[in-house]
């Protein structure tokens, strides 16, 4: 495991005001794919040794704010299976902070089964509200947001603090180009939900230069009624304010301006974690040519598109895994032990 970042590396100044925590095993592998031409792969799957995925380069950052507050209570939200819920309620565990997850429905499988119980033996409070509207009402009016020791995090652990997460892993990946562990991607193909990771990369592919386009494949419910939840116009809310955070704290990055990319919408398909044929076949393919487990709500789904790319790319084309490959069973045993 690295020892420092490269988000303190390339910006120093940023040591004062970022409290950091190193929970995440990093740098991921970045690996060719067999049998194809140009694919590439991240392996986000792998930050954690006990749980993978992308939550826990978000959580280095937010469990850190959480401490340097004294928070003793953490609340959250996300869908039955929230994936970023497991891995919060693994870190606050283990940062000694009682965490609250409000849930909403979610077509229900064995990894929403299996999310549930890891969460629940991880010490977590499970509050399910039914609709998503009752669940983000319930996290944005709750009384505990008068108290200083609370901590509110958004879905996916998606915070102006974890947005930052992501872009120290763009600036990972350009480290690990200039290594020459793979050459500089044409495309990143990414997932999209509550918008923190595709907001990181693109700052961060900036801050490093790197002339890549970034495809975030929304696999999210675009609005919540009027209110605008996964769309370019939200990354780009999220993108303002962590440069805002950059520009105040670094001053060689007083006049950053960062624009953010339009999404796809094409792999949605009939909603929030609802399997598509496409994400099916793409998850097959995964799991027999590249031994690479994914699932149907996130990384299956943006897999599709990446396969689609791919198919035509003339250069390197990247898949971001942002899914847990670890088994989860020998982590139940610890955590039942």
């Amino acid at each position: 495991m690295a020892t420092t970042r490269p988000i303190f590396e390339r910006f120093p100044e940023l040591v004062a005001h970022l409290p950091w925590q190193p929970l995440a095993d990093l740098p991921t592998p970045v690996q060719a794919l067999p049998g194809t031409a140009h694919g590439w792969i991240k392996r986000d799957d792998l930050t954690h040794a006990a749980y993978g995925g992308n939550k826990v380069r978000k959580l280095e950052l937010v469990i850190a704010e959480m401490q340097a507050k004294k928070v003793r209570h953490a609340y959250t939200f996300g869908a039955t299976g929230t994936n970023a819920g497991v891995a919060a309620a693994l870190m606050c565990k283990q940062a000694g902070v009682a965490l609250t997850v409000y849930t909403f429905d979610q077509p229900d499988s064995p990894t929403v089964q299996r999310n549930q119980t890891l969460m629940r033996a991880a010490g977590a409070t499970l509050v399910h509200k039914g609709g998503l509207l009752a669940t983000v009402l319930t996290f944005y009016l709750h009384p505990a947001r008068l108290r200083s020791d609370s901590y509110f995090l958004f879905a996916g652990c998606s915070n102006p603090v974890g947005v930052l997460g992501y872009v120290n892993a763009a600036l990972e990946l350009a480290d690990q180009i200039a290594a020459g562990e793979m050459p500089v991607p044409a495309v990143i193909v990414v997932p999209v939900g509550s918008n923190g990771t595709l907001a990181g990369l693109t700052v961060g592919l900036q801050l490093a230069g790197l002339p890549t386009r970034l495809v975030g494949v929304r696999v999210a419910a675009s609005h919540l009624g009027p209110i605008a939840t996964c769309t370019t116009g939200a990354v780009q809310q999220m993108i303002d304010k962590t440069t805002a955070f950059l520009r105040q704290h670094v001053p060689a990055l007083r006049d950053l301006q960062v624009t953010a990319a339009p999404l796809d919408d094409g792999y949605f398909g009939d909603g929030y974690g609802v399997p598509t044929a496409a994400g099916q076949a793409a998850i097959a393919r995964f799991a027999t040519d590249f031994a690479i487990p994914l699932e149907a709500t996130y990384s299956g789904k943006a897999a599709a598109a990446f396969l689609d790319v791919l198919a035509s790319a003339e250069g390197p084309v990247l898949f971001w895994d942002t899914f847990n490959s670890r088994a989860t069973d020998p982590l139940l045993q610890t955590l039942q032990a």
